[in-house]
């Protein structure tokens, strides 16, 4: 029975063989036809195509942005402009301050304007604040007959312990005033006390009476400009004072 099986292998065997080489008459169904071959015969040209992306590539960059008109400056470019900046600093503009002459009577100041106008160069410059300075009286001692007169009788006074201080208005001068008030009824009540004190001859006087004035500013003078003014006021110059 081992025989037959073995025989019946071979047959089979045999039948197989037969039907695969076609002997049989019908053609096995192989590689090629589950391949479609037919489709590759009808490609034109296929030697002509090329993967974009074949298996194992790298990635494609990324697309590059569009070039800008004016490129930015290289590391050298803009340590040149930097050091060209520092190297050519910009100047400090140089200070200015305001000066004024105050309460001067206008016809003084007007005689003040014409001097820093012409020689100043300031023309148009100045402001002009006006004001009036009160009425004051003293209580006067003077004319004396001298100076000499005048300092007698101010040793005098600083022996008794009295102020005083010498008047500078030209219709009083050489004389003395040993108190100045803002009304007559307080000048005289002054006088009173410097008659208990021993001053007999001291009387109640009107030393300025109430007087327009001006005060003129220079509100942006630089140092020259300031030195410019004091030469060409002379003396009144030296009045001249930072505004407050």
């Amino acid at each position: 029975m081992l025989r037959g099986l073995v025989v019946l292998l071979l047959l089979a065997n045999a039948a197989l063989w037969a039907w695969r080489e076609g002997w049989l008459g019908i053609a096995p169904a192989g590689d090629d036809a589950t391949r479609e071959p037919q489709r590759l015969a009808q490609q034109v040209e296929p030697h002509r195509l090329r993967l974009l992306n074949p298996p194992g590539s790298a990635p494609p960059p990324p697309p590059s942005e569009a070039p800008s008109d004016a490129a930015p400056p290289t590391g050298d470019t803009a340590a040149a402009g930097d050091a060209t900046t520092a190297a050519t600093p910009t100047p400090a503009p140089e200070p200015r301050r305001c000066w004024q002459l105050a309460a001067l009577p206008p016809d003084q100041a007007a005689a003040v304007l014409r001097a820093a106008d012409r020689d100043a160069d300031l023309r148009g410059r100045h402001t002009e604040q006006a004001g009036t300075l009160p009425a004051r009286w003293i209580v006067y001692l003077g004319k004396f007959a001298s100076p000499d007169a005048l300092q007698r009788r101010r040793a005098e006074l600083r022996a008794a312990g009295i102020d005083q201080r010498e008047v500078n208005v030209p219709a009083l001068a050489p004389g003395l005033a040993l108190g100045t008030y803002s009304t007559e009824d307080a000048a005289r009540k002054a006088l009173a006390d410097a008659q208990r004190q021993g001053v007999r001859d001291a009387r109640v006087v009107q030393e300025r009476a109430e007087t327009r004035v001006l005060t003129l500013r220079w509100p942006d003078l630089t140092a020259a400009e300031h030195e410019r003014l004091r030469a060409a006021l002379g003396a009144a110059g030296r009045g001249l004072a930072a505004c407050p």
